[in-house]
């Protein structure tokens, strides 16, 4: 992923995909929360935060959510939207050779999968396979369409994390614009 290209995004916009105002992005939020585990959850790990939209809905369901996101601008919007939130942290960091240390009861992967090349995506896989054998349930959300600059759809990401975590894999809910998984860990 290349943050110069998000910094030049968010310098002419910022909302450049519509978080606040899309239905797209409505409906997908929705669906993302209805996908979490019941009841209160402890500690969230959101990789790729943006602005902060989705970042501040999992803080109203979570004790603690630690976002992070590469992109320095994205992130001061981010610090703009969750700042009366004191259960949130915000980090900048690439995923997943950034990636925080810390006992995750969930990781969300929000629209970021399908940014990164092949190998970093078998690192990422690797590592949301560590989180999985210790108790996190992993949330995965990505576009079904077909970009220009990224190195994967969203179905080749999903079609690879389905392969390589499968005996976690519990969910697969497709929509036509986006896909949505769920990976629940081992027993804690």
């Amino acid at each position: 992923m290349d943050a110069a290209r998000f910094e030049r995004i968010y310098a002419q916009s910022s909302d450049p995909w519509g978080y606040c105002t899309s239905a797209y992005e409505r409906e997908k939020y929705a669906d993302t929360l209805a996908a979490l585990p019941a009841g209160p959850i402890g500690t969230v790990l959101e990789l790729g935060c943006s602005i902060g939209v989705f970042t501040e809905q999992l803080a109203a369901r979570s004790e603690r959510v630690v976002a992070l996101d590469f992109a320095p601008r994205a992130l001061a919007l981010a610090r703009e939207r969750v700042a009366g939130l004191a259960n949130v942290e915000l980090l900048q960091a690439s995923f997943p050779d950034q990636a925080p240390t810390g006992r995750w009861d969930v990781v969300v992967c929000s629209e970021v999968l399908y940014y990164l090349d092949k190998e970093s995506l078998l690192a990422a896989t690797l590592w949301l396979a560590e989180q999985l054998q210790s108790g996190a349930s992993v949330v995965a959300v990505s576009w079904r369409g077909k970009g220009t600059e990224e190195p994967l759809q969203g179905d080749e990401a999903h079609d690879l994390l389905v392969d390589e975590l499968a005996r976690w894999h519990v969910l697969d809910a497709r929509r036509s614009g986006y896909r949505l998984d769920r990976f629940d860990g081992d027993a804690r």
